[in-house]
């Protein structure tokens, strides 16, 4: 081997930490005395060294480990072995590879031409009391709109506390994890996404009703109100994992694609399969809406009787039937 070689710790298939090597003996272990200091409470204090023998061949000893040091390929315990490019031994739940000065590297990956960064729209203080001020705004109309008696305020407080909590709660699951794993709370951005993703949840079934009183297809959009309620959970969940992972865009694309599909199956599931719903809500939209939003003809009357007669077939044929 070259006269400086490398030590690798690895974490499965990535590398952890380099040391470069170029006086011996190195002592590696658990304590504060040694060249390399591998935190593993399984290494001893004392656990190996790597020295250089007259020939000019390095050697790596066990110098009494509780644990013992192993050789990976093929597993065995040594007490000592000449080091060979790429050797790999195990200590502990730790798995260290050496590597001459003259390994080659992979080749560089091509990145696109970098840009200046900019701030995204999520992270703009702005933003955030933007979409916190057209969520609660929202809930409380829709709160308004669906109650035909006297106005109750527990149901307005209820209305703008429900939201508020549920956003703050959500933003701090993923602040979390973005701090395990990006060192950075993003707070700020992770609220005002949950934010717009509670608000489109929320506008979602007033538009849909609008859209369907106004085409006259109410009846029909149950698959539209799936789709668009996929859509947005997909949204969101691609903007608050580019603030969790590392991942490419595209990438992430994918990932959240087999997700949302998966979910949207999944809910799915007892419709396709045969298996009837209850539900004890009323199939009638709560909230009144003027005449002049309505672009097609009403249904006249004649048609709904007549239709009204054919139900009534289908209804006496089924109970004629043993």
């Amino acid at each position: 081997m070259d006269e400086v070689i490398f030590l690798e710790v690895l974490e499965g298939d990535s590398v952890q930490a380099r040391h470069r090597l170029e006086r011996f003996p190195v002592s590696v272990g658990r304590g504060y005395g040694n060249d390399v200091i591998i935190d593993d409470p399984k290494v001893s204090a004392e656990h190996l060294r790597i020295e250089r023998r007259e020939d000019g061949a390095l050697v790596l000893r066990d110098v009494g480990s509780q644990n013992g040091t192993y050789r990976v390929e093929p597993w065995a315990q040594l007490a000592e072995l000449e080091l060979a490019p790429d050797t790999r031994v195990s200590v502990g739940d730790t798995l260290l590879r050496f590597r001459a000065r003259s390994h080659p590297v992979e080749k560089t990956v091509i990145a696109a031409p970098p840009t200046a960064p900019r701030p995204r729209m999520f992270e703009r203080p702005r933003s955030f009391s933007l979409a916190m001020q057209a969520l609660l705004g929202a809930s409380l109309l829709e709160g308004y709109l669906a109650n035909y008696g006297r106005t109750d305020w527990g149901e307005l407080t209820v209305a703008l506390v429900v939201p508020l909590g549920i956003t703050f709660l959500w933003a701090g699951g993923w602040s979390i994890a973005s701090r395990i794993a990006r060192r950075q709370f993003h707070y700020r951005t992770h609220a005002t996404v949950a934010a717009l993703v509670l608000l489109g949840a929320v506008l979602i079934q007033p538009l849909l009703t609008l859209v369907g009183f106004s085409l006259g297809v109410s009846g029909n959009l149950a698959w539209a109100h799936h789709a668009a309620f996929l859509g947005l959970m997909a949204w969101g969940l691609y903007w608050h994992l580019r603030y969790v992972t590392k991942w490419e865009p595209a990438r992430l694309i994918r990932v959240i694609a087999v997700v949302t599909l998966t979910f949207g199956a999944l809910s799915r599931a007892d419709e396709w399969l045969g298996n009837e719903s209850f539900s004890t809500e009323l199939g009638f939209r709560r909230a009144l809406l003027p005449p002049a939003f309505r672009l097609v003809g009403a249904e006249p009357v004649e048609d709904f009787f007549a239709d009204a007669v054919k139900v009534q077939e289908q209804v006496d044929a089924l109970a004629k039937e043993p």
